[in-house]
């Protein structure tokens, strides 16, 4: 069984026309997680995309993860900020999401036998997230195997890619970008300011490809100048 995590982004729904690209003829489930998001659109468009592809798609529900700006509702999201020049972890950042997604996606499929979980992430110079790292993938990979009784494995096939490299992929297999969803505030048309918007913008321009998607404002959503965020509740 090949599982795949479905957010509803450029690079999960790249990642699930990899996997059925790569893998015809075989089984393919995908998972959406809801962990307590401001919004839930993005599962509306994972669904999509897993219509598309004709894959079983499950939506599972956890506890909310708290500590980041894309789940408190105290934590504004940033918008505006210079891509080029941030450093840290984004404040977008949810603690180990990664690690709870696989951990639990390993448990449910441990049950039913032998599968493999496909994970989306990419490399990235501007999130500073952890568990997108290839030496997260490869200990994620390891305890995996080495924690269920089949032994499951986990890929990341995009892990060492950048985004424009995902979307030039994507671009030329057909990936239907029009039903993703990348926006952190769940708009639609997009924002085109937040940090995902703008790293979306930036990689359909790197891969010569022109975003089907519509955004907010002149210019495609011209990221405004500053950093404009600061926490809320005070």
């Amino acid at each position: 069984m090949n599982c795949l995590l479905l957010s509803g982004g450029v690079d999960s729904a790249t990642l699930a026309f990899w996997v059925a690209e790569h893998h015809r003829g075989e089984s393919i489930r995908a998972y959406t997680y809801l962990y307590g998001q401001k919004h839930a659109v993005e599962a509306e468009a994972a669904r999509t995309v897993a219509e598309a592809l004709g894959f079983e798609h499950r939506v599972v529900e956890l506890p909310a993860i708290h500590g980041s700006a894309l789940t408190d509702p105290c934590r504004a999201l940033p918008v505006g900020r210079d891509l080029g020049t941030t450093t840290g972890v984004a404040p977008s950042y949810v603690p180990a999401r990664n690690l709870l997604f696989l951990a639990q996606l390993a448990a449910l499929e441990d049950a039913c036998g032998p599968a493999i979980l496909w994970l989306g992430v990419h490399r990235d110079e501007h999130t500073g997230y952890p568990d997108c790292r290839p030496e997260f993938v490869e200990a994620a990979d390891q305890a995996v195997r080495l924690g269920t009784q089949h032994e499951l494995r986990v890929q990341a096939p995009f892990v060492r890619w950048t985004k424009a490299d995902i979307v030039r992929w994507g671009v030329a297999h057909g990936v239907p970008y029009q039903s993703t969803l990348s926006c952190y505030q769940g708009r639609r048309p997009a924002c085109g300011v937040c940090d995902s918007c703008q790293a979306r913008l930036q990689a359909f321009a790197a891969a010569g490809a022109e975003d089907p998607i519509s955004y907010a404002g002149d210019a495609r959503g011209r990221p405004v100048s500053g950093d404009r965020y600061q926490d809320q509740c005070r």
